[in-house]
């Protein structure tokens, strides 16, 4: 067998295995579109990413929201340091810059929603403090205090006069506890009546106080201000992180993102990835063929 007739096998077969694993790699992309003789589909159109681009969308959507992207995930996102930097910033330069601090709190407010909402929130924080102070109010024992007071007062100005031995204990006592009892049940009926116009005329004086002169009464700084605000993000992350995840429809994005990519693109996209061991997968099918090729001469 002359060297020509030998080396033809080794030959043959890497030419067959880099063609053919070369042939395969291309039917993941190509055909773009089925083709057709009449009415028959040619089989392997079109490619298999073509063809199964929903099933790879869904796939990826899973796999990005359910492993790669989850609210552990999204939480240490949220709270890493360049995220919270960024958030508190952007939150200081909106509240602690010389304009914002000579804007009223009323006009920081509607600055960052519609005056309908902000009046509507402003209702609700009222109505929230009256009830809050009913409650409160409800569990001071108003008659218990009543009658007490009520008996050491009368004691005090009865005290050395001719009635402190004519008026007893028992008598002040039914006295203070019926004004008590009274007084009780006027506050349960009318307490928000009676609040709401304290509350709100105290709101309406806040809303129209300066930030400067809030911080100014309250001894805030803005060194205070900005960790009041990075404590209160983290909070509001910590707490609300599934809810972002939720809002977010992370896999439904990711899945409607592929979808909405081009077949060309999705190439593109996966050999800048991976060309480098899709090229060693062809070279791999020369290899074997060309291996192959050499075991054959001596069969």
């Amino acid at each position: 067998m002359d060297i020509i007739s030998m080396a033809a096998g080794p030959l043959i077969g890497a030419v067959i295995g880099y063609f053919t694993n070369f042939i395969a790699v291309k039917m993941l992309f190509r055909p773009l579109h089925e083709v057709k003789i009449a009415n028959f589909r040619i089989p392997f159109t079109p490619g298999i990413i073509p063809k199964g681009k929903e099933r790879l969308a869904k796939a990826l959507g899973a796999a990005v929201g359910g492993n790669l992207l989850t609210e552990e995930d999204l939480e240490q996102i949220f709270l890493g340091e360049s995220v919270r930097q960024v958030v508190v910033k952007a939150l200081m330069e909106a509240l602690c810059s010389e304009q914002k601090q000579e804007s009223t709190i009323k006009g920081l407010l509607t600055d960052h929603m519609p005056a309908g909402k902000y009046e509507a929130e402003k209702e609700y924080l009222e109505d929230m403090l009256c009830e809050k102070l009913q409650a409160g109010l409800a569990q001071m024992d108003i008659t218990r205090l009543v009658n007490e007071e009520s008996k050491r007062v009368i004691k005090e100005k009865l005290a050395g006069t001719l009635f402190e031995r004519m008026i007893s204990d028992e008598l002040i006592e039914g006295m203070t506890s019926h004004i008590g009892g009274h007084i009780e049940r006027y506050v349960q009926e009318n307490g928000k009546e009676m609040l709401f116009p304290v509350i709100d005329g105290q709101v309406t004086d806040l809303e129209e106080k300066k930030l400067r002169e809030l911080m100014d009464v309250t001894g805030i700084t803005p060194e205070k201000l900005q960790e009041l605000i990075e404590k209160v993000y983290m909070d509001i992350v910590r707490e609300r992180v599934s809810d972002l995840a939720g809002t977010f429809h992370i896999q439904e994005m990711v899945e409607e993102k592929v979808l909405q990519m081009d077949v060309l693109e999705i190439e593109e996209l996966v050999l800048s990835v991976m060309k480098k061991e899709l090229d060693t997968i062809v070279n791999l099918g020369a290899l074997i063929g060309f291996v192959i090729g050499i075991v054959n001469i001596f069969f």
